[in-house]
């Protein structure tokens, strides 16, 4: 497999690993369950910082800016955010690594799919395997770019 391919893979699985704690939580859609508001969902999201079970950071930006660091913390995806009005958080990032003394990069897009359920729990897939649903976990995400000092230092390495 190719660096090109362990970047992608590595940030599809991302998705995977953050619902690899709480798959045993729900693997259907919850019964009665909505598409969620895109507002809220901006609100889960804009100006924090996702830390993945993966050791990956994901930093969403109130503007819609996304930083992003791969689990082995040797690549940065730089790219937009967005919600979309079908209830999904998407972003659009062309991802940077080094290999073999250059820096190469790739573009890469995927989103994840979120629902409200009657009680009012927000859960959610990452839609580009179409995953088990699984809870929405604030406690993953903290307030501001709490990855900018790794995200800068590794960027820097590769010359952005």
């Amino acid at each position: 497999m190719t660096f090109s391919k362990t970047i992608l893979y590595t940030v599809a699985v991302l998705g995977l690993l953050i619902s690899s704690t709480s798959s045993a939580l729900a693997d259907k859609k919850p019964k009665g369950a909505k598409k969620t508001d895109p507002q809220t969902i901006a609100q889960l999201y804009s100006g924090k910082t996702s830390n993945w079970n993966s050791g990956g950071h994901a930093y969403w930006g109130p503007g819609g800016e996304y930083k992003g660091i791969n689990k082995k913390g040797t690549a940065v995806g730089v790219g937009k955010w967005f919600v979309t009005t079908k209830g999904r958080l998407c972003n659009e990032t062309i991802w940077y690594w080094p290999e073999d003394g250059q820096t190469k990069s790739e573009p890469y897009e995927e989103c994840w799919e979120f629902v409200t359920a009657p009680d009012g729990t927000i859960w959610e897939r990452y839609m580009p395997d179409k995953t088990e649903w699984y809870r929405h976990k604030p406690e993953k995400q903290v307030k501001g770019d709490a990855a900018k000092s790794k995200f800068n230092k590794i960027a820097k390495s590769l010359g952005l």
